[in-house]
């Protein structure tokens, strides 16, 4: 069921599962010991050897490298560009492989972690703020009504397969969030962007928030919850 280059018309035969799925009472980065936990049984049920994971800072990644240590799955971190988030005390430096994050970045790739950063499918040269620009903001937009860690998820899994680390076809899990942590585990049929529309697939959901945030200021949100101070500490 989970092998890689499953295609719909190979013949392969397939059988039925019956898989729950978790929903969260809140987004957000309290979230992410639970859905890498959930994950984790599901990869094993699966036989599914790749977790593509977003992590802005290399927090997630580290927990991600505790949790599934010993289930033999390898872990493709996509972080963002170099930039900053707004935070409750300043701003968050974002992408793991910033001078700020050496430490971590060390520990990521002495665990043999991949990571990547690329370009998002869903944001269209020139994007002024958030505003629609064209296809590529009406699949964001639509992505996200189920979600902003769906969103991510999917365009995690995307880049990762446009980097080289995920094989169109491959069946992975991709994890996302909502602002900082993780809130979302998909079991997804890798595409690059070229095949996206053509051969991309979310063939289950693991777990996801009930709620969505749309804030512009996430961490204020009464559906958001996590540990935002933990972020300053480099």
């Amino acid at each position: 069921m989970s092998a890689a280059g499953d295609d719909k018309g190979s013949g392969e035969s397939r059988e039925d599962f019956l898989s729950e799925v978790a929903y969260f009472g809140y987004a957000g980065e309290t979230n992410t010991s639970k859905v890498l936990e959930l994950a984790r049984r599901r990869l094993l049920e699966r036989s599914i050897g790749k977790a593509v994971i977003a992590s802005e800072t290399g927090r997630s990644i580290l927990k991600a490298i505790s949790i599934f240590q010993g289930s033999g799955c390898r872990i493709v971190a996509v972080t963002h560009s170099p930039d900053f988030s707004c935070g409750p005390k300043g701003d968050i430096p974002i992408g793991i492989n910033r001078s700020e994050y050496e430490r971590t970045m060390k520990q990521i790739e002495s665990a043999g972690v991949e990571v990547v950063q690329g370009a998002r499918i869903t944001v269209s040269p020139p994007r002024v703020e958030w505003t629609w620009n064209g296809m590529a903001e009406a699949v964001d937009y639509t992505l996200e009504l189920l979600g902003s860690g769906t969103k991510v998820a999917v365009e995690a899994a995307v880049i990762a397969t446009e980097a080289g680390k995920v094989n169109p076809g491959e069946e992975v899990i991709a994890f996302g969030g909502t602002f900082k942590g993780l809130d979302t585990a998909l079991v997804v049929r890798a595409a690059n962007s070229k095949g996206f529309f053509d051969e991309f697939e979310i063939r289950e959901i693991i777990a996801k928030p009930r709620y969505n945030v749309r804030s512009e200021i996430p961490y204020s949100d009464s559906s958001w919850k996590g540990d935002i101070d933990q972020y300053y500490l480099a």
